[in-house]
């Protein structure tokens, strides 16, 4: 006779088979048991956990002819026919080849017959999700209302592609991916039945590689036992997948730690010589890695421990790790990966990564020496600014000085000119705008110095500093022209700052200054305040002229509009001076 492949022939012929689905095989028992049978049944789940297994099991287990606690018994003529596929009650559909309205349309004709064979007409519909939109719609009706001796049992790798209009008419069933020691467990039960020896490692290994499907992880003993004859190894398990051992990845991660790029190239070139492929090299890489990381951050995890019992080095490779660098090193793997797509020479792109691993993956110092270059970098920031900023303060200096000299030398030259002693009667107000945009209209300020905002004027002067340092954030020249200021009052949503220096008193009435300190002001107050500079002798001459009316400013503002008056402050000033002859 042929050969059989071991995952036919140990394919599951009751319930009790079914490996790591109880939860299903249960429910589904204790349903036949009692008699509670639903017309339609969605078994969903990944490829080779038991899906349609457990769907021949069903048809055969409703027309037993000696059902046994929920499970068929396998003996009856019933159950022995269905097994060897010779009812034409029972049929397994593949959705995939026959996805047309027409087939739908036919199993629709025939469902009404009743079954000539068993008492349950069973339609096994596998990779159902591949029907089209028609093929869903003509099926609708039949499967909501089947006559009561049909049966459907659709099966599915995606449910999410199934419309809600078919799930809604099914008991849905979920099979989960078989867990490594249910696996195990029992790939050592076929092993024994077929009088193969096999290492314990090499079980590990298989279990590992058909990620939670039974139907791979036999297929693959299968080809290794072939392979290898009497005993099975790790080794050989290694050969026909073509993966590398555990061992190489510690040598190369302990070589990567290290920052040896001529061992590890060395070691990659080894692998490349033995046939092996470099993006599964670097995928297998990755995952070694991944595993990595959950030892550190989950060591009771059974992925974990499974991995440590795999390889003995592997938590001893871990301790040359810090989580940062592990980050770093997943999500590099991860980009070469994903740019090994559209690379012409893969295996030199493979290097890069390798390369790139070793100048990334040196422990923690390379991220310290990060930390003090950039540490470095911001003292040398911070002395640039600090020797702006005193160049500033410098010039700003020199202007105050030679200002003050220009003053003490008008009075001088006055005298000279033959005009006598001033009066003693009070000095003359300058008209608005006459010292030029530093100086505000004496009108304007006499109107808010009448109404101050106390409240408002404490907070902002409780508050001064801070709103220095919020401006020295956005532009520590923007805080060196402000600080001179000084805050007087606020009023009708105002606030007046006094200057000594001229320059200063200017500079802060600039567009793009004066809008950065009315942002911070808004910011910090919640209120939109405006910023108005003036000298602060102009400020103290407001305050001091309390009996200064409106009337007054009106006869001042005529008496400038008088070109002989005009005439004579250019000649002597502003100042009132008293000729005698």
């Amino acid at each position: 006779m042929a050969y059989t492949a071991l995952y036919r022939v140990y394919r599951p012929q009751t319930f009790g088979d079914i490996v790591g689905q109880s939860h299903v095989t249960t429910t589904l028992r204790n349903a036949l048991r009692e008699g509670r049978l639903s017309h339609a049944y969605l078994f969903n789940g990944p490829r080779g956990t038991g899906k349609t297994s457990a769907a021949k099991i069903m048809a055969k287990a409703v027309n037993c002819e000696h059902p046994q606690d929920g499970e068929p018994c396998n003996t009856c003529s019933s159950c022995q026919a269905i097994s060897s596929g010779v009812v034409t009650d029972v049929l397994e559909i593949d959705a995939a080849s026959n996805r047309g309205v027409e087939e739908i349309r036919d199993i629709r004709d025939k469902v009404k017959f009743a079954p000539s064979d068993v008492k349950y007409k069973v339609y096994i519909i596998d990779e159902v999700h591949m029907l089209t939109t028609e093929a869903f719609n003509a099926l609708l009706k039949t499967l909501e209302e089947p006559p009561p001796h049909v049966m459907f049992i659709l099966a599915t790798t995606e449910p999410h592609k199934l419309p809600a209009t078919i799930i809604s008419r099914c008991q849905r069933f979920d099979f989960h991916r078989i867990a490594l020691p249910e696996m195990i467990t029992r790939l050592k039960q076929i092993c024994t039945a077929q009088q193969v020896e096999v290492e314990e490692q090499a079980l590990l290994m298989v279990a590992k590689m058909s990620e939670g499907g039974m139907r791979d992880a036999l297929s693959l003993l299968d080809q290794a036992i072939s392979y290898s004859r009497d005993r099975v190894t790790a080794d050989d398990i290694l050969q026909i997948t073509g993966s590398v051992s555990q061992t190489c990845f510690s040598t190369i991660a302990r070589m990567i730690a290290e920052q040896d790029v001529a061992s590890v190239l060395e070691q990659f070139h080894q692998v490349m010589t033995q046939g092996k492929d470099a993006e599964q090299f670097l995928q297998d890489l990755m995952h070694y890695y991944r595993d990595m990381l959950l030892l550190k951050t989950a060591p009771t995890l059974q992925e974990a421990v499974e991995r440590t019992l795999l390889d003995d080095q592997f938590a001893e490779v871990a301790e040359r790790y810090e989580l940062p660098v592990l980050y770093e090193v997943i999500e590099s793997l991860n980009q070469s990966l994903a740019q090994l797509k559209w690379a012409s020479n893969v295996r030199v792109l493979a290097e890069l990564g390798l390369v790139k691993l070793c100048q990334t993956a040196g422990g923690s110092q390379p991220a310290s020496a990060a930390s003090a270059g950039t540490a470095g970098q911001q003292e040398q920031i911070q002395s640039i600014q600090a020797d702006e900023l005193q160049k500033l303060i410098n010039r700003v200096r020199q202007l105050e000085e030679k200002l003050e000299r220009i003053s003490k030398e008008q009075p001088t030259a006055a005298a000279s000119s033959g005009f006598g002693e001033p009066r003693s009667r009070e000095p003359r107000r300058p008209h608005a705008g006459a010292g030029g945009p530093a100086h505000a209209s004496l009108q304007k300020l006499r109107k808010l110095a009448a109404a101050p905002d106390q409240a408002m004027t404490q907070r902002i002067h409780s508050a001064w500093a801070n709103i220095l340092a919020e401006i020295k954030k956005i532009k520590i020249q923007y805080q060196a022209w402000l600080v001179g200021g000084q805050p007087e009052i606020v009023s009708h949503d105002t606030l007046i700052v006094s200057f000594k220096s001229a320059i200063h008193c200017e500079k802060t009435m600039e567009p793009e200054l004066k809008n950065v300190v009315e942002r911070v002001l808004h910011d910090l107050t919640g209120r939109p305040l405006q910023l108005l500079s003036v000298m602060e002798e102009q400020w103290q001459s407001v305050e001091a002229d309390a009996s200064y009316t409106p009337e007054q400013e009106s006869d001042n503002q005529a008496e400038a509009d008088d070109p002989f008056v005009s005439e004579a402050i250019k000649l002597v000033g502003e100042q009132l001076v008293e000729v005698k002859e």
